[in-house]
Formats: structure tokens, sequence, C-alpha cells
């Protein structure tokens, strides 16, 4: 799966988004390609999203037994590649050392940036919805303006 960035997305974008207005029927015509092309960001970049947010649940799980002290066995802590948790930390208090935990704000900060990639593609996308809108105004207004000469 070739993923891209935001800013190779917005990049990528900075240049799609342009039309030539000598050749709207062309650029009209482009509309199903440019869709299909961000549809298919869009979808690959909410299969990430999910994916992490599994990741997330699945470390929410390892880090809550980590913390409360139940992952302290040599295999365990070698599979998740931890010390062993000195301190016995109150089941109210583990959310807080959960949410704090350096690997759980790596995945936080992810998914955010996740999130904010979906809202530019789904802005794209409405921009590209409109495009025909705007190219059938465009041809319009020549039309217009050409028959007044």
């Amino acid at each position: 799966m070739n993923t891209l960035n935001i800013e190779e997305i917005v990049a990528e974008w900075a240049k799609d988004c342009k039309l030539d207005d000598t050749e709207l029927d062309s650029e009209a015509l482009n509309i199903p390609y440019l869709h299909a092309k961000y549809l298919k960001h869009l979808a690959d970049t909410r299969i990430r999203m999910r994916a992490s947010g599994i990741k997330k649940k699945e470390l929410w799980i390892t880090l809550s037994d980590y913390y409360r002290g139940d992952l302290n066995n040599t295999e365990d802590l070698d599979r998740i590649r931890r010390e062993p948790w000195p301190k016995t930390v109150l089941k109210n208090d583990l959310p807080q050392y959960v949410e704090a935990d350096a690997d759980m704000m790596k995945l936080n900060s992810k998914i955010a940036v996740l999130e904010e990639t979906v809202g530019v593609l789904e802005e794209i996308l409405k921009a590209i919805n409109s495009r025909g809108f705007a190219i059938s105004s465009a041809i319009k207004w020549r039309q217009l303006t050409n028959f007044a000469e």
C-alpha cells in the first residue's frame, strides 16, 4: 500500500486542483479520475487509522496489566521490552499512567495525524465533487459573454 503523509497529499492536491480554463471539457472528464485517486487515499488512511485504533486497545490492555504489576515475570517483560514495574498503581489511577506512557502518547499522536489526514482528504473530495459545478458555471458564463458580443 503506497501511503502518503499529509504534507505529500496537500502538495499533490495543490497540483491537481488547478483548472486549465482553456480545456474545460478535459477538466470535466478528469473529475472521476481525481475522485478515484483521492478516495483511494482516504480509504487507505481510514484503514491505517482503524488498525492503529486496534493497536491502541491492545496497548491499553498490555499497559494496564504492566502498571498493575501483572507482567513482572521475565518472559512478559522481555516480550513487551520493559523493566519490572516497582510500584502498585490503584485502579482509579491506572488511566493516568497508561495515557502518560511514552508508547501510548506516540500511538495517540499517530492516530491524531491520521484523523487530520482523513479530514483533509474529505475536504479534497468535497472540492472534487463541486468541481463539476464550477466547470459548468464557467462554461455557461463563457456562453453568455460570447453571446453578448
